[in-house]
This record gives C-alpha cells, sequence and structure tokens, in this order.
C-alpha cells in the first residue's frame, strides 16, 4: 500500500481525482515547468501524468505524490520517490506551484521522502536530477545532504546528478549504481 507521510505543515500522500484541478492549474504554469523537462501540460495532459504517478506508484510501490498543506487542505505541489526504467538512481523529486515557492516546503517533503526512503524501504543511495540551471532546486538537493556528483543528460536536458549514500552505509562506490529497492 502506498505510504502516507506527514511533516509539521505537510500531508504527503497518493494522488486522487480531486487533485487534478489544481495539479493541472500547476502543471498549467510556464516557470513552474521551465526545469521539468516539458512545457507546461494542458488538462488532458496533466490527467495522463497523474495516471502515470499512480502507475509508477503500482509498480514500484513509491512515486511522485500530491504535497497537501495540513492547515488548509490545498494542493501546492508533488513530491517522492521516482525511478522509471532506465532513470539514473532512485530520485527524490519535487515540484511545487509556483505560489507556494519559497516558504520551505519542497526541503520539507524532499526530507521526508529521503528519510522514508533510507528507514522504511533500505535504500543505500539516492540521486536528485537538477537541470543545470535551475540553482533553487540545487541548493535544495545540498539541504537536504546530497552532493553534486556528475553532469547528466535527461531526455536532451543537461542536468547535474545530485546524490548521498545513506548514513552508516559507507562509502560509496564509485563503480557501483545508485540502488533503490
Amino acid at each position: 500500500m502506498a505510504a502516507t507521510l506527514e511533516t509539521a505543515r505537510l500531508v504527503l500522500r497518493p494522488f486522487v481525482l480531486d487533485d487534478l484541478e489544481a495539479y493541472a492549474a500547476m502543471m498549467a504554469e510556464p516557470e513552474g515547468c521551465r526545469y521539468l523537462g516539458h512545457d507546461p501540460l494542458d488538462r488532458d495532459d496533466a490527467w495522463r501524468q497523474l495516471a502515470l504517478f499512480l502507475g509508477h506508484e503500482a509498480l514500484r510501490g513509491y512515486s511522485l505524490q500530491a504535497v497537501v498543506e495540513r492547515a488548509t487542505g490545498a494542493l501546492v505541489g508533488r513530491a517522492g520517490l521516482w525511478r522509471p526504467e532506465g532513470w539514473p538512481g532512485l530520485e527524490v523529486g519535487w515540484a511545487l506551484a509556483h505560489p507556494a515557492w519559497g516558504r520551505g516546503y519542497a526541503t520539507e517533503a524532499a526530507a521526508a521522502w529521503r528519510d522514508h526512503a533510507f528507514t522504511e524501504l533500505g535504500a543505500t543511495d539516492l540521486c536528485s536530477v537538477v537541470h543545470k540551471d535551475n540553482l533553487r532546486s540545487a541548493r535544495l538537493a545540498e539541504r537536504i545532504g546530497h552532493r553534486p556528483l556528475e553532469a547528466v543528460t535527461i531526455r536532451g536536458a543537461p542536468c547535474v546528478l545530485y546524490g548521498q549514500t545513506r548514513p552508516g552505509a559507507g562509502p560509496p562506490d564509485p563503480s557501483a549504481t545508485l540502488s533503490a529497492p
């Protein structure tokens, strides 16, 4: 069953159909999609993306999920764990609606998913794929303990792969791929 995590200010839970309106509005924002590897989405494509996340959850047991403000019940973004076929490792990912930027929500959500991956899933290594020009996400990756590992190209976009090894798991093996359950 899909995990639901709670932080001081957020509920991180699987998407539901009632999230579509807010999610479609978020994915229609050009600034919000700037570094996500795709143009803004229309409502139909936002629905397809939600279905993709739910399918990933069914196949892997985790996925990118809804980020909901506890105080208001408003959907403010997505965050979670992501590892589609061919991905460079188990990723902690995040994206917030523009009005939610600057409140620390992405850091709070990403740290919760990092901790869940290490403690509950037994992951030894985590990564985050960050567009090379996305300085806000690069700083966030570092705030949750990641460090830059290497320049990579993901779906034609120049990115930096950030990552970290679970505390106590020993030094990373540079020849090993990032592990995931």
